[in-house]
């Protein structure tokens, strides 16, 4: 709740916040146009959707408009992308199956997600 008043605050007056994550279906890994398996994201979608509620609730800003779209990340090194998930992606792990044939794929590997981008309006009443 403080980082959103912060952030509230920071902004000019009816200032615009936008929010970027993934949401459902799984993020999946893919070589050469072939899945590889789903991740286990069921925690960080959890995380995402208290943040969310957090954002309306707290009444400092208002939804404007929001667009979906696929996000494509692309690792040359899978052992990179293995990595960068367990040191970085809260919520979220690379089932034992799926690390395996990210391991064994011929690189590179990409990651596919489904993106939201949401713009918020900060209202002016300071909740």
């Amino acid at each position: 709740m403080n980082a959103l008043r912060n952030i509230h605050q920071a902004l000019a007056p009816e200032g615009v916040l936008l929010d970027m994550h993934p949401i459902p279906p799984s993020t999946r890994a893919e070589a050469r146009g072939e899945s590889l398996g789903e991740f286990d994201d069921a925690e960080f979608q959890e995380l995402v959707k208290t943040a969310e509620a957090r954002i309306l609730e707290t009444g400092l800003f208002q939804q404007e408009a929001e667009t979906e779209f696929d996000w494509l990340e692309r690792y040359d090194d899978p052992t990179e992308l293995l990595a960068d998930v367990k040191d970085n992606w809260d919520g979220c792990r690379v089932p034992t199956d799926v690390e395996a044939r990210i391991r064994e794929a011929e690189p590179p590997v990409d990651i596919w997600e489904r993106v939201v981008l949401r713009r918020f309006r900060a209202n002016r009443t300071r909740g």
